[in-house]
């Protein structure tokens, strides 16, 4: 065998899992693995098993979804897992959210109303990723931090014991072997082991559809057009690509991302209320659907049909679970536990939020604590995350071909992130229960607000269904959008994150102020501007008004439009009627 010179697969696959570990996570996806990362850099005795079921490394670029980071999930990556170096040298940073309203047949991409976020701030990093060549990093590193993981080992079955440890049992080229652990993990992806075992499935009421393939070689899409008007309107020459690119119509949404190995992502999400999944489910039938609904796009990819490299789908993917920590010692994680949608590239965000907590109960359990108390504000805590996420999707696809109301759905959506849940995350507190407190009960005032203005879009879209053509909006105009992208890069002591809490609570009502008055001008009865009205209670339905007590504030407490914008300057570029869009009859 010593002659032979083995290759590092060859000698890997001769291995066997011990008979007990600290932490057995089941699956070595995104999920897993990133746990399995984060585990041995936070607590390196911990002895951790990763049990694969697929045998072979991940191939490149035809894979798994969810190649889009957000703040969040970089984040995470990048210093819990400990992947920065990686992510630098080899994936691409992407540079924010860039969104393309419809126009006419949606044939010229210029006539497009146009919206992107800041451009990411140096300190914030935000990330397209190969998941193949991140997931088989992820593994290698793994074993080099000491964790025994293993490809090719199925799990069978889990038999939860908290007492004398839970029993996995594996299956691995026809022969099975029983590994006792202290704690479970369930990082198996839509198998949903335990979820199913336990009974902890519950619905979200969000019926979504999803499918996508990759085009090698990659497609820039500045390349459908010489207007030079329109393609020096960026921050930067040739930016457009970085970003996670989103071309929006009633009831759907297509992703354009690029990898760093070539290849581009292409997925089309749709509400089969206006989209039937019939005519999606294939890849056929989904480029005719694109011929039909993005004809730009379809006229660039038609030539190359023979480089389209996979085609993948999933219906109705969205789905929640009861609770996602136990004191019987066993979590769940990524798509084990829940998934909401891809829309704003949620979904390694819930890998941290998930991961953070999880991590940190196993952790010190193992270290001895009693984690009863903590446990189950994580439970609840993991509830005020992804119910909240939840109402920026569910029932919304039906407006997502309104430039203007999707225009204010977009600032509102992006700047709550970056001021709430990234600057929390960002800043370390997630599991600082003692500094969490002051500031998330800052943030808890407005979380209802979400909910309401959410509602409002839907209710704007019903009484304003104009079209807008022909303008870009690069968020750059406007001081508290950018403040607080920076201030998530930047430390602050602990009086001054809830003094910023505040701060940025009162900004969140300010643009809820100035969008029901965009929207409320289009009622018969339109209200005054100049009255206080409280915002946490916004809507269009006047005949709720006074028994919610829209108007039953005093000048002190109550907000005019005038104090509204006040604080939030240049919000005046997201009214494309003032931008003089093109207003197509």
């Amino acid at each position: 065998m010593a002659d032979r010179g083995a290759s590092t697969w060859e000698m890997k696959s001769f291995r066997m899992p011990q008979d007990r570990y600290d932490v057995a996570i089941l699956g070595g996806g995104l999920a897993g693995l990133s746990l399995a990362n984060q585990l041995k850099l936070a607590r390196p005795q911990t002895t951790v098993m990763v049990a694969d079921k697929r045998a072979e490394p991940a191939p490149e670029a035809a894979f798994k979804v969810g190649e889009s980071s957000v703040e969040i999930g970089a984040h995470y990556y990048r210093t819990a897992v400990g992947m920065a170096d990686h992510l630098d040298e080899k994936q691409l940073r992407k540079l924010g959210l860039r969104f393309f309203l419809p126009a006419g047949d949606n044939s010229d991409i210029t006539r497009r109303v146009e919206f992107c976020t800041p451009p990411t701030d140096y300190a914030v990093y935000t990330h397209q990723i190969d998941r193949g060549v991140f997931e088989n990093e992820l593994f290698e590193r793994a074993m080099k931090r000491g964790a025994d993981a293993f490809r090719g080992w199925r799990v069978v079955d889990v038999e939860i014991d908290p007492e004398g440890g839970h029993e996995v049992t594996l299956s691995h080229e026809g022969e099975q072997k029983h590994v006792k652990a202290r704690w479970v993990v369930d990082a198996t992806g839509r198998h949903n082991l335990l979820r199913r075992k336990l009974g902890l499935g519950t619905e979200t009421g969000h019926h979504i559809n999803a499918c996508w393939f990759r085009l090698k070689g990659g497609l820039d899409f500045e390349d459908w057009t010489d207007d030079e008007e329109w393609l020096g309107r960026t921050w930067k020459p040739g930016v457009r690509k970085g970003a996670t690119t989103h071309l929006c119509g009633q009831g759907y949404w297509v992703w354009l991302i690029r990898l760093a190995t070539g290849p581009i992502s292409i997925g089309i999400v749709s509400d089969p209320r206006f989209h039937p999944w019939d005519g999606l489910n294939e890849f056929e039938q989904a480029f005719k659907w694109l011929q039909a609904h993005e004809p730009q796009l379809a006229k660039h990819i038609q030539g190359r049909l023979d480089e389209v490299q996979d085609f993948l789908v999933i219906e109705d993917f969205s789905y929640a679970s009861t609770h996602v920590f136990s004191m019987d010692r066993w979590t769940l994680t990524g798509e084990a536990a829940a998934f909401i949608d891809p829309l704003y590239s949620p979904g390694s965000d819930f890998i941290a939020y998930m991961n953070t907590f999880g991590g940190d109960l196993i952790c010190r359990d193992l270290d001895g604590e009693d984690i009863e108390e903590r446990l189950d504000f994580f439970n609840f805590f993991f509830e005020r995350l992804f119910t909240p996420t939840l109402w920026l999707y569910r029932d919304r696809y039906a407006f997502f071909g309104n430039a203007q109301v999707m225009m204010a759905k977009l600032l509102y959506d992006n700047i709550a992130y970056f001021q709430t849940l990234a600057f929390l995350f960002l800043h370390g507190k997630m599991t600082q229960l003692e500094d969490l407190g002051d500031v998330v009960d800052e943030f808890d005032t407005i979380i209802p607000l979400l909910e309401r203005m959410q509602d409002l879009y839907g209710e704007w879209h019903e009484i304003d269904q104009r079209k807008f053509e022909g303008v870009s909006v690069l968020s750059t105009e406007m001081p508290s959008f950018i403040k607080a992208q920076h201030e998530m890069g930047e430390d602050f002591p602990q009086e001054q994150m809830v003094r910023l809490a505040k701060e940025k609570v009162e900004v969140l009502k300010a643009i809820a102020v100035w969008t029901f008055h965009m929207a409320a001008k289009h009622l018969p009865d339109p209200p005054d501007p100049e009255r206080p009205l409280n915002p946490l209670v916004i809507s269009l339905a006047p005949e709720r008004w006074a028994e919610e007590g829209l108007f039953d504030v005093g000048d002190e407490d109550g907000w005019t439009l005038a104090r509204a914008l006040e604080l939030i300057p240049g919000i005046e570029a997201y009214d494309l009627e003032a931008r003089a869009a093109v207003l197509v009859e």
